[in-house]
């Protein structure tokens, strides 16, 4: 998609929507592709998948340093010698002498596309929802809940939804029929751009709006479409600029909405969800400890914590998880007297006292 997109925009000399394409690729390449497939790259078995993650990843970024050797052309030189030039037999010496790569656009999978598109805006505004309510992303929640426009999208969703409970944190993901379900909506005219443009008519179009259904008239603004009321015979068309939208969540929801799709997580947050929370927190801080301690990344230690309250309960409840993703041997209680490193880090609103040491 990126590939033909690229070339319509280069063929009408269109260098500026060419880059943004480019840019947005790599953006999803990062973000998505290779944050998801870490697992595949990093596990210790040379199995099929680890092959597969490996060779599609590096075909796409030889294409990719193709597509984007006329903006950057020594950086991709220095990526292409790297990747391509003494490792392929037969290869072109330089990036620039290749061929510009090509694609139909009539064999891409529009539907995969679309699904993928829908994946990603809701996995974004998902994390919105928790930013305007302050949860942060480590701390896990009970649901969110999603509505969509069509049943399409709706099954889309559905089969993407332990994709999208690992991306927003959530334990279930649960699709809505009805936007009014998350959040209820109110349309307020734009009278510094109506006022002047409908004149005397515009007191009976801003009277003709409130009978008009609040929830469907917010989702056809928000895909970008249009709305109409009629008054006396006349036909008014009003759009996104003509038509401010507010919302107001629904009790214990934290709500985001964007191109027909409103995401609400659920904020209410039980001792049992705080504990999971806590133990994310402790992997993201043995694993910076064990940065600062210049361990190396496949490095497995003895670690042992000092703790109490909650915070102790999270490591006993998630020790199997904690040290999977620290790639500790051993969890220990207590001081180890043969450590090599120890911190104290602060989960929640208490120190923990941490110390380990490597296994040989």
């Amino acid at each position: 998609e990126t590939n033909v997109a690229v070339r319509v925009a280069l063929d009408k000399y269109d260098a500026e929507r060419a880059t943004r394409e480019l840019e947005a690729f790599l953006d999803d390449l990062s973000n998505w592709y290779v944050r998801r497939s870490r697992r595949r790259f990093w596990k210790s078995e040379a199995d099929d998948d680890k092959a597969a993650a490996y060779n599609t990843l590096y075909g796409v970024m030889v294409d990719y340093i193709k597509l984007l050797a006329p903006f950057v052309p020594f950086a991709t030189e220095a990526m292409y010698q790297n990747l391509v030039s003494g490792v392929v037999e037969g290869a072109p010496v330089s990036v620039h002498h290749c061929l510009y790569p090509t694609a139909d656009a009539g064999a891409l999978d529009q539907r995969l596309l679309a699904k993928m598109r829908l994946a990603i805006t809701t996995a974004s505004l998902g994390r919105a929802a928790r930013g305007a309510a302050d949860i942060k992303l480590r701390q896990p929640l009970a649901a969110a809940r999603v509505n969509v426009g069509s049943q399409l999208e709706q099954d889309d969703l559905l089969e993407l939804a332990d994709v999208l409970q690992e991306e927003i944190n959530v334990k279930r993901i649960d699709v809505v029929s009805e936007v009014g379900e998350l959040v209820d909506y109110k349309l307020m005219p734009n009278n510094r751009v109506l006022g002047p443009r409908l004149g005397k008519n515009f007191p009976k179009v801003r009277a003709a709006l409130e009978a008009v259904d609040p929830a469907h008239a917010a989702r056809t603004l928000q895909a970008g479409e249009s709305i109409t009321v009629t008054v006396a015979g006349q036909v008014f068309e009003l759009g996104g600029d003509d038509i401010l939208v507010q919302t107001e969540s629904r009790g214990g929801l934290a709500v985001a909405s964007d191109k027909g799709v409103t995401v609400a997580v659920d904020t209410e947050l039980t001792p049992e969800l705080l504990r999971e929370g806590y133990a994310r927190d402790l992997v993201r801080l043995i694993n910076n400890l064990r940065k600062d301690s210049g361990l190396d990344i496949s490095d497995r230690i003895t670690l042992a914590f000092a703790a109490t309250g909650e915070v102790a309960l999270a490591l006993d409840e998630f020790a199997d998880y904690i040290k999977q993703e620290t790639l500790a041997v051993s969890l220990v209680e207590g001081s180890l007297a043969e450590a090599v490193f120890e911190g104290v880090v602060e989960v929640g609103d208490q120190e923990v006292q941490l110390a380990f040491f490597t296994v040989t």
